[in-house]
């Protein structure tokens, strides 16, 4: 990716800075000065309340004592502090020079507003299950993506980072898996959908989870996985706010594979194939010479960088007057791979404006506008390969030899190092545009009309050039382009009103959407056979081909919505949807989505007892049912589709095929009906809250094609056949206390879920090469499905006695396997259990902060306790495929004649591991973990120290992510690994530094 953008940006937004600060330097300033202080309740200093004159641009903040001084526009001049956990107060001068002001703790404010579909409603008065995530737990993480940061922070938010790649993307799904189709949540960005990964962190100024049916109904389509809404930063009143954030940072693996010593190797190696009857490959003078000489190298080291650097910026500029507002923000994010090669990574540049501009008082509008850019450069290979054959490599071979050459013991394409430091290169490189015109017209007191308009365009461009390395064997190079360029329109038009009658408050709202989507791609390949430093020639082409293809999809939507409370005591919410899809034919296109919803505060009750109110001030009860939609299928499965293509060759003639896709005129949408029941409770004047909710999710009529007979020829048709119950619960809890001079805030989330497949038709889907898995009625979606082990085989009375696998016969030392018919042979559907489950369940998160002066600190835990993962071959099997590595320090606890009750077989080579590489619960781990997700250190520095910037604050700090790992993990894998052969690049840990200015 090319720098010149950001560094422009960043360029102009810092010259803005400074002419918009040097203009009216030299005016005469005849204003007045106050000074004062601001304290708590008990009489101590208040670092860094905010201190504003109303109605002008100027502010102020406290220093370290609790002191501030603050030029006003006169001396009857009313002041406002605020301060977060404290009332905010208006305090008149009143001609005084001099103030004291002391704040009152508010540990939960009762007015705090919540982002909802289309609108906001207080806290106090949410009928449905809404988390809000608080924004300053997410402060200052080193993380690429606010993905990252969102672990563990919400409860039913299940995120799962398996690598921390540049350009990866964290896997995430709201309350659980829910349909055998896509589970991904529906996320909303200033009211358009768009891509998580490409909204900068430090832009967003609030995020909403909804999930359950009153809070995601009114977005009817695509919301049976939830709704995540992002809400970026707006400008504010008066004078220019500049704020600047810098972050550097080392990223180190969190795990790498701890493979054994070379001398030990050798000796392993032997007793494996003495064990698989054959000769010994090293004597005792070889082993006594890699002990003493080496070489004892380790591949898997050998590929990564010790550390990579990763750095950002983060620069925002605020500000305006009564009638109009700015924020224009720049970024630019820089994250190298730690993998070798020539300049590997993630180069990332965001731009953003917004602008709200009031006409009158009654019209407004609001523009805004967002750019990111993603520059990725990667190697031109799988990186799931590469890993591979470094982790195959034992560690009596060089990577290189003596003159510096690479090695290929493993043969042609065996030495990862050399693809990556000379087998080209794939980059990529996406744009994302939006922007967005908001308006609002206020007809009448309590009734407006908004309207919206936005407009999306994507482009991502990749350039693959993979060349053959001298003297690996390989002669094949290959160049691939590829596009993809993704048009989306969006529009809504709403008609709300809000009044309040005597006790009885009302609000409503109903609007008209459009969604439209064009997405065009289009690819090329080619791949010669010439030599490695001439890759593209005529003649040498051996194979060529071209792709390209145009897909379009639409929705038309109505919908309304009903609040209605008496005394804000007795809360009711009605919303109804119709969507209309373009994924589905005339007389299925359309379905209606409702949901109704009731909450009781029970505190608020005349009978809700006085003494009562001292220890539990705040109790409500919620519960909510209600229906949302899934039409996440291709875009025509309901009409016939012809492909045509270069099928055969005959002779030199190369022949057109065109071929029919099945489809299924009569699929409609897939439906979930959402069922929740939740209480929120408030403890000791409001310092602990806590919240529980349990859930059932029932989604029936999924989209799934049932499997046919081999004979039919071609996939399954989709239709609506599958039925699939999800429930669960979830547990939050936050506690504030002030001990001496020391703020601390505790919160903690708890939450489980869990699925069955009710319903399949009686059919059942097997998938996976590696690791099985099934999806059958009366378990969980995607269950590991494998033989059952029962020990070792300890003597050869037991293998004459024992079952065996078909055509093998197993010896002492080998796993032994629960026979479930009872035939004596163990083989595929027969003998196969229903196992463990890759879903992560009973996650947890506990975030600690203090505040003590000018010092701050956090830490933040996060865990999964229970979840399963099926590692096969590289990752945990010695002498894998009958190739000469790995071996780990976990294979020296192997089964011996002496050593009976090991965690491992006996060591084998070749056909004599056939028996131990069965597929079986013996390769499958406990992947439960704790993690210390992030531990940050800051200081603000004195108000003295940075007073020659006007209004100025600077905080620097100190973090690691992902600083510390608690697993039962085996061979030095992370826990989040994904199954199969581990063959992924690692999780990072992330030391970093940083510094926060605002002027």
């Amino acid at each position: 990716m090319k720098k010149s953008l950001t560094k422009i940006c960043i360029g102009v937004l810092l010259h803005i800075c400074f002419c918009i600060y040097g203009t009216g330097t030299y005016a005469q300033d005849t204003r007045s000065v106050v000074s004062g202080t601001v304290v708590d309740a008990n009489n101590e200093a208040i670092i860094g309340a905010s201190v504003k004159e109303n109605g002008t641009a100027s502010g102020t903040m406290t220093d370290i004592n609790g002191r501030f001084s603050l030029k006003v526009s006169s001396m009857n001049a009313t002041l406002t502090i605020s301060y977060i956990g404290y009332k905010a107060k208006s305090v008149p001068i009143a001609g005084k020079q001099t103030l004291k002001i002391v704040l009152q703790e508010s540990r939960v404010d009762l007015d705090e507003i919540v982002v909802v579909g289309y609108g906001t409603q207080k806290k106090v008065n949410l009928t449905g299950a809404v988390s809000s995530v608080n924004m300053k737990n997410l402060e200052n993480k080193p993380v690429v993506n606010v993905v990252e940061a969102l672990q563990g922070t919400t409860p039913g938010l299940t995120i799962q980072q398996s690598n921390s790649m540049p350009g990866s993307r964290p896997a995430i799904n709201i309350r659980g898996v829910n349909t055998l189709n896509n589970n991904d949540p529906l996320v909303i960005i200033d009211g358009m959908q768009g891509d998580i990964q490409n909204v900068n962190i430090t832009d967003i100024e609030n995020i909403s989870v909804l999930k359950d049916a009153s809070s995601t109904a009114i977005y009817g389509s695509r919301a049976s996985n939830g709704v995540i809404l992002i809400t970026t930063k707006k400008g504010i009143k008066g004078k220019p706010r500049i704020a600047y954030d810098y972050s550097y940072a080392l990223q180190t693996p969190t795990f790498m594979p701890d493979i054994v010593d070379s001398w030990v190797y050798a000796e392993l190696r032997n007793e494996a194939l003495v064990n698989s009857g054959r000769p010994v490959q090293f004597g005792a003078d070889q082993i006594r010479d890699f002990r003493q000489n080496g070489p004892n190298s380790n591949w898997m080291e050998e590929i990564y960088r010790s550390s990579a650097p990763q750095q950002s910026h983060n620069l925002s500029i605020a500000g305006g007057n009564d009638k109009t507002t700015y924020l224009v923000s720049a970024a630019y994010l820089d994250q190298a791979s730690l993998f070798q090669g020539p300049d590997y990574g993630l180069k990332r540049g965001n731009f953003r404006v917004n602008l709200e501009t009031n006409v009158s008082d009654r019209l407004k509008f609001n523009v805004l506008a967002a750019y990111t850019r993603n520059g990725i450069k990667d190697h031109a290979y799988w990186t799931e390969w590469l890993i591979e054959q470094a982790t195959r490599m034992p560690p009596i071979y060089p990577i290189k030899d003596e003159n510096g050459d690479y090695t290929f013991p493993g043969g042609s394409n065996s030495n990862a190092l050399a693809r990556l430091e000379q087998g080209g290169l794939r980059e990529s490189q996406n744009d994302d545009l939006s922007g967005i015109l908001n308006g609002e017209f206020k007809i009448i007191d309590g009734l407006k009309l908004r309207g919206m308009i936005g407009a999306k365009l994507y482009n991502n461009r990749l350039k693959e050039n993979r060349k053959a390395i001298e003297g690996s064997g390989d002669k094949e190079n290959r160049m691939t382009n590829s596009s993809q360029r993704i048009q989306e329109i969006t529009s809504n038009l709403i008609l709300s009103y809000d009044k309040k009658f005597g006790n009885h408050n009302l609000s409503a709202l109903g609007g008209l959407s459009y969604e439209g989507n064009t997405d065009n791609r289009f690819s090329t390949f080619r791949v010669t056979d010439r030599s490695p430093y001439d890759i593209m020639g005529g003649e040498q082409t051996s194979n060529t081909g071209n792709q390209e293809w145009q897909t379009e999809w639409s929705i038309y939507s109505a919908f309304f919505r009903l609040n209605y409370n008496f005394k804000e005591k007795y809360l009711f919410e009605f919303n109804l949807r119709d969507d209309a899809s373009s994924k589905f034919k005339k007389g299925n296109r359309s379905a209606w989505f409702p949901s109704a919803s009731l909450a009781w505060r029970v505190s608020e009750e005349d009978f809700y007892p006085e003494s009562l109110k001292g220890i539990m001030p705040g109790a409500k009860i919620r519960s909510s049912i209600g229906l949302v939609g899934n039409n996440r299928i291709g875009d025509y499965q309901y009409q016939a589709n012809v492909n045509v293509g270069q099928g055969y060759n005959f002779g030199s003639n190369v022949a057109s095929v065109a071929t029919f896709d099945p489809y299924n005129a009569d699929i409609k949408w897939e439906t979930t009906r959402m069922f929740n029941v939740g209480a929120d409770l408030d403890f000791f004047s409001n310092a602990l809250s806590f919240s529980a909710d349990y859930f059932i999710n029932d989604t029936y009529d999924i989209l799934v094609g049932l499997p046919l007979p081999g004979l039919y020829g071609s996939a399954a048709p989709i239709q609506n056949a599958g039925e699939v119950r999800t429930q669960g619960w979830e547990l939050s809890a936050r506690y504030n206390l002030k001990t001496g001079g020391v703020r601390h805030t505790l919160s903690a989330t708890l939450s489980d879920s869990k699925n069955k497949v009710s319903d399949l038709k009686g059919s059942y889907f097997i998938n996976g090469t590696d690791v099985t898995t099934i999806i059958k009625e009366g378990y969980p979606i995607n269950s590991y499905y494998a033989y059952r082990s029962d020990g070792y085989f300890q003597n050869a009375d037991e293998v004459a006695k024992g079952p065996h696998l078909a055509g093998i016969t197993p010896k002492p030392g080998d796993i032994r396997y629960l026979d479930k018919n009872g035939d004596g042979i163990i083989k595929d559907d027969d003998d196969r259990f229903v196992l463990g489950n890759r879903e992560p369940r009973l996650l947890y998160g506990i975030n600690y902060r203090a505040e003590w002066k000018n010092l701050d600190f956090s830490m933040f835990w996060q865990g999964v306790g229970q979840r399963n993962v099926w590692l096969r071959g590289e990752s945990v099997e010695a002498f894998h495929n009958n190739n000469e590595g790995p071996v780990f320090n976990f294979h020296i606890d192997r089964w011996t004649p002496s050593h009976p009750d090991a965690s491992y077989p006996r060591l084998t080579v070749g056909a004599e591991s056939a028996n131990n590489a069965a597929k079986s619960n013996f390769w499958i781990e406990n992947a439960a973990y704790l993690r210390l997700k992030n531990v940050q250190l800051g200081y603000t520095m004195p108000a003295k120290w940075t007073n020659k910037l006007p209004n100025s604050r600077l905080r620097i700090y100190a973090t690691v992510q992902n600083a510390l790992t608690f697993s039962d993990m085996k061979g030095g894998w992370d826990p989040e690994t994904t199954d199969g052969g581990g063959r992924i690049y690692p999780v990072n840990r992330t030391y970093s530094f940083g510094l926060n200015l605002n002027f």
